[in-house]
């Protein structure tokens, strides 16, 4: 295979990172809506979590791709750079908008894990008040059941 179409592998790699990307995009701004959400969906969260995770998958096996065939071309690119200026000027569109949509992933997930924590922070309040109210109404029934156990002896006395 030539140099060429190496370098045309390592653009449709790109391409195909460059979509991925944007779909773990889409599912970042999801993941908020669950958790900003009046009723947390667990089972949404969960899915969204693990779609997102084949998402990262993919991009991972694209990288090594992309890394092995670089890997194969890079001393000869480097030493004809201008025989290869329009492809090379292209992988570095790609590059740049990768990167670009990695620090945008980077601060959606940052901003949705502070979400999360904050999230589940005040769930675990919610249960430890509901406990709490459990706790503190089993008390007073027992104390009221206490307070309805009397002798019937002493309403005898009276006679």
């Amino acid at each position: 295979m030539d140099t060429e179409n190496y370098l045309q592998i390592m653009i449709d790699s790109l391409v195909q990172k460059e979509e991925l990307l944007k779909q773990i995009v889409d599912y970042n701004e999801k993941q908020q809506t669950i958790i900003t959400a009046a009723e947390f969906d667990d089972q949404a969260f969960e899915q969204n979590l693990s779609d997102k995770g084949e998402l990262v998958e993919k991009i991972l096996k694209l990288d090594e791709g992309f890394n092995s065939v670089f890997n194969r071309v890079k001393d000869e690119v480097q030493h004809n750079k201008a025989k290869f200026k329009q492809p090379l000027q292209r992988l570095k569109e790609l590059v740049s908008a990768v990167t670009d949509l990695g620090v945008r992933i980077q601060a959606q997930e940052l901003r949705n894990k502070q979400l999360v924590e904050k999230r589940f922070a005040q769930m675990r309040k919610e249960l430890s008040n509901a406990k709490r109210t459990t706790s503190k109404a089993n008390a007073y029934y027992k104390n009221a059941n206490k307070l309805n156990n009397y002798e019937s002896h002493f309403l005898d006395q009276k006679k």
